[in-house]
């Protein structure tokens, strides 16, 4: 069975896709009797990039508007691929109308991976394009999809409300975890934010809640890293230099081993998200035995179920609050949380499990028959 993960840009710049796309093609890929391919865009700043995301990696060039990831010879070579099924990572790009322009051309099933993109707060914002795509493509693709992957029940209830009646399969995304590295001894604390930087991360609650900490506890910095998106790294530092901070430091874009020891390094991790439909920064974090402060606006109740973090309504003084009970915590005890958090990861998050699960529901949406347990009718 060949199976290809059709995607937008095959770039870091991708952000949990650049993460989650690579591994679950190199995890399903070795099963037996299956192939992987993965089809997207190159990022013409990193056209290198592109080979890391899969077994088999068909990467194109895309034409002006780039906002819209336009690649006219991505159609042609999917019909010459011919694929058994194709799972489209994401909405609102090229990839979704080549993938039914190719479904009405064959008819050969797919799958459609939302990755929360219509959430709520996903569905307020760019709409001129989602009006356009909406209109002409993606809710035409959605409704014919033959199965919808949701990584968390909440994305799944979000797919529901919009009315889509296709079954639904509930597969989160999946965590290798890395060899621990000794902790470094630099006599400081980290509260640690990574992800994009972008409106919807919340990063604007998390430097108010620090204007109200850095004075109470001298020892702690704050570290802000990540992938600048639109201009709001520069909007943030200013909002830093407006309330006074004075330590609190913008790294950057940080990827694999860099990313790994900064995870490594903290005490505490926080993502005060408006919206996430799964959020694999928490799980990173948690890989590293890092505690996690995130919103109820990501799918991660289990932080309280497993005693590995604090899962708290976006309001700033509960955040407020929140970090300053972490940060008065004794660092042993911040640490016997994350290793909880570890072994969490390490039982219901393993990229071995998930590739299995995934072959499963792929299997069933191309050849039909009693649907996996994780699918949902």
């Amino acid at each position: 069975m060949r199976i290809l993960l059709l995607t937008a840009k095959l770039s870091p710049a991708a952000g949990g896709p650049a993460v989650s796309v690579p591994h679950m093609a190199h995890g399903i890929d070795p099963l037996d009797g299956i192939a992987v391919d993965v089809m997207g865009t190159l990022d013409p700043a990193d056209p290198e990039a592109a080979a890391a995301w899969g077994p088999r990696v068909h990467a194109f060039p895309v034409v002006a508007p780039a906002a819209l990831q336009r690649a006219p010879q991505m159609a042609p070579a999917l019909d010459r691929l011919a694929p058994d099924i194709v799972d489209v990572q994401g909405l609102w790009t090229w990839a979704s109308r080549v993938s039914y322009a190719h479904f009405r051309r064959h008819g050969r099933p797919y799958v459609v991976t939302p990755r929360g993109m219509l959430d709520p707060w996903a569905r307020r914002n760019s709409r001129w394009k989602k009006r356009l795509f909406g209109a002409f493509v993606e809710t035409t693709h959605l409704r014919h999809a033959h199965c919808l992957r949701a990584t968390a029940e909440m994305e799944a209830q979000h797919l529901r409300e919009l009315g889509l009646a296709a079954p639904i399969a509930i597969v989160p995304n999946g965590i290798t975890l890395p060899d621990l590295e000794p902790r470094p001894a630099n006599g400081r604390n980290r509260a640690l934010f990574v992800s994009r930087l972008h409106p919807k991360k919340g990063i604007d609650h998390l430097l108010h809640a620090w204007a109200a900490l850095e004075p109470r506890f001298p020892d702690w910095d704050l570290i802000i890293a990540g992938i600048d998106e639109n201009g709001h790294e520069e909007e943030m530092k200013r909002l830093a230099a407006r309330l006074g901070l004075r330590r609190v430091s913008f790294p950057g874009a940080v990827h694999g081993a860099e990313k790994e020891r900064l995870f490594r390094s903290a005490d505490l991790f926080v993502l005060p998200t408006h919206a996430e439909n799964f959020g694999l920064v928490v799980a990173e974090a948690l890989a590293q035995e890092v505690p996690v402060i995130t919103t109820r606006n990501a799918p991660w109740q289990g932080l309280v179920d497993h005693g590995a973090g604090w899962w708290i309504p976006l309001e700033q003084a509960v955040l407020e609050a929140t970090m300053g009970e972490a940060m008065a915590r004794p660092a042993a005890e911040l640490h016997a949380m994350g290793a909880r958090g570890r072994a969490w990861m390490h039982r219901d998050f393993g990229w071995d499990r998930i590739a299995e699960q995934m072959r499963d529901v792929y299997l069933w949406a191309a050849n039909g028959g009693i649907p996996p347990e994780t699918v949902h009718l």
